[in-house]
């Protein structure tokens, strides 16, 4: 277990940016169909060579992302504060468990090892997940594409507040700071086309 306690402004260093962080729901209460999604997601990750990157739970779409990523033989690394891990909600499958001081430095640790973000349908946990990310994008602080997957349109409530609020002058420029697509699939094309991008830089 790599603790963090001792680092209260700043996650690891790391020497590359493999990651896709995955932010989605850790509830159980939730239609199968979305846990198929989460599944999905985390078996494409591991297929791209690349790491999933996820807040670690043992419950949910979370539990669902790392199943389907250390089935294809992935490497699944679960983000925990520290109260979190004594309460025993970190995943046993996770290859790699960071305890982090606070739900701060947690978001902070995802999105600095990630080099993309992918937003699943939770409720919100995920949604301040997804908030906070796509500030950082706007700012220049993540690089890398958001990308929120709108499984059979349950983020088109959310698109539609995105949208009012460019449209009234509330959020800055004319786009949303989030790509929209419609299946895991899709979402890591996006992703591994802008790896493959940077490869030929």
């Amino acid at each position: 277990m790599e603790n963090n306690k001792n680092n209260h402004t700043c996650p690891p260093a790391v020497d590359e940016k493999d990651g896709v962080v995955v932010y989605c729901a850790s509830s159980q209460r939730i239609d199968p169909k979305y846990v198929r999604v989460a599944n999905e997601t985390g078996r494409l990750i591991a297929r791209a060579g690349l790491k999933l990157v996820c807040g670690g739970g043992v419950m949910g779409l979370m539990a669902a992302a790392i199943e389907g990523c250390i089935a294809e033989g992935g490497q699944a690394i679960g983000v925990l504060p520290h109260f979190m891990i004594e309460k025993g909600w970190g995943h046993p499958q996770l290859t790699r468990c960071i305890d982090t001081p606070t739900m701060h430095v947690r978001k902070m640790t995802m999105a600095e090892m990630s080099c993309a973000a992918i937003a699943l349908p939770g409720g919100i946990g995920t949604l301040d997940e997804l908030a906070e990310i796509m500030t950082w994008s706007q700012l220049g602080l993540f690089t890398g594409p958001v990308i929120i997957v709108n499984t059979d349109g349950f983020y088109d409530p959310l698109v539609s507040m995105f949208r009012r609020m460019t449209d009234e002058g509330f959020m800055r420029g004319d786009i949303i700071p989030a790509q929209i697509v419609s299946t895991p699939a899709e979402a890591m094309d996006i992703i591994k086309s802008l790896k493959q991008t940077d490869a030929n830089i």
